[in-house]
């Protein structure tokens, strides 16, 4: 009777330790970039929770209440700011509260201003800029801010999980050469091209545009859904005639109605662009990827910008 008592702590005991072994620290982030960023860096180690659904606008999505609920069960918290998550700011009070550890992953990336492209929809611009601020929210269209804010991760990751270190940073630095045989396809194709202007069905494309010298001309501001005047809309036809613009790119998530209105009235041919705010049905089936989507997205560029025939 004894020893089947001690063999029964000695089950009990290697259980608990598996379970503990198997325990894994449990991300939250806002969006789908910083879900497949900390995916890739944190690999089997962590479990990685994206709050805003795939196929919602980040933009304009509220978390119910249980959602945030949920929250608290994070270790760590990643998120965008600069409005792109507008739900954030009373969020992470209460994370703080809570004592979960709220990072905003925009105070180490290179910012650019909305103004610094003065090329899309001035209609909606004071209106968007007073709801999201004076910065650009897209942030992980640049390639640096990916490096900057994977090695952000990293270091986060490793402060949680220390046994682990050497193995985040190995997935960090495989994560950086990825990124950066990324920047040099889009650099050796684009180079080649005979425009600098895209149009695109909203502003969310600067910091890839302005990355690689190009010109965002957008049918709507910053908000996928806003529509433009009657006026704004006459004006975008014009800058299309002026500059012998043949395509425009529009999102698989939000193509607004005025969008496919412009192409049909000038005559143009309609590409995708992925802002990568989410995934459609079609793309978590293919198991698509930041870099995936991103060599997506330099197919139609060089379709739109690059001529095959010299």
């Amino acid at each position: 009777m004894k020893k089947i008592f001690i063999l029964f702590l000695i089950v009990l005991i290697l259980g608990v330790a598996s379970i503990s072994v198997l325990a894994r620290p449990v991300i939250y982030v806002s969006v789908f970039p910083l879900f497949d960023l900390v995916e890739q860096i944190g690999g089997e180690n962590v479990e990685v929770k994206q709050l805003v659904p795939h196929g919602a606008d980040a933009h304009g999505y509220e978390p119910s209440p249980r959602r945030l609920a949920d929250l608290e069960g994070a270790d760590i918290f990643f998120y965008i700011g600069l409005g792109m998550e507008p739900w954030t700011e009373k969020a992470v009070s209460n994370l703080d509260e809570a004592g979960v550890k709220s990072i905003k992953v925009s105070e180490v990336a290179r910012l650019r201003k909305f103004d610094e492209d003065h090329n899309h929809n001035h209609d909606h611009d004071h209106e968007e800029t007073h709801h999201h601020g004076p910065y650009d929210p897209h942030i992980w269209l640049d390639f640096d801010n990916m490096i900057g804010i994977g090695d952000l991760v990293r270091k986060n990751l490793t402060e949680l999980f220390p046994e682990k270190g050497d193995y985040f940073a190995q997935n960090y630095s495989e994560y950086v050469e990825k990124i950066e045989e990324l920047d040099e396809k889009y650099r050796e194709i684009l180079d080649q091209r005979h425009s600098d202007n895209i149009l695109t069905s909203h502003a969310a494309f600067g910091y890839l545009a302005s990355r690689f010298g190009l010109k965002e001309i957008s049918v709507s501001g910053i908000s996928p859904h806003a529509e433009p005047s009657p006026h704004a809309l006459a004006r975008l036809v014009r800058e299309v005639e002026e500059h012998g613009i043949k395509f425009i790119f529009l999102e698989t998530l939000a193509a607004p109605r005025t969008a496919e209105v412009l192409a049909e009235e000038a005559g143009l041919e309609i590409l995708s662009l992925n802002p990568l705010e989410g995934l459609t049905q079609e793309e978590q089936k293919r198991g698509e990827d930041y870099f995936s989507l991103m060599e997506r997205n330099l197919e139609n560029l060089k379709k739109a910008l690059v001529k095959e025939n010299g």
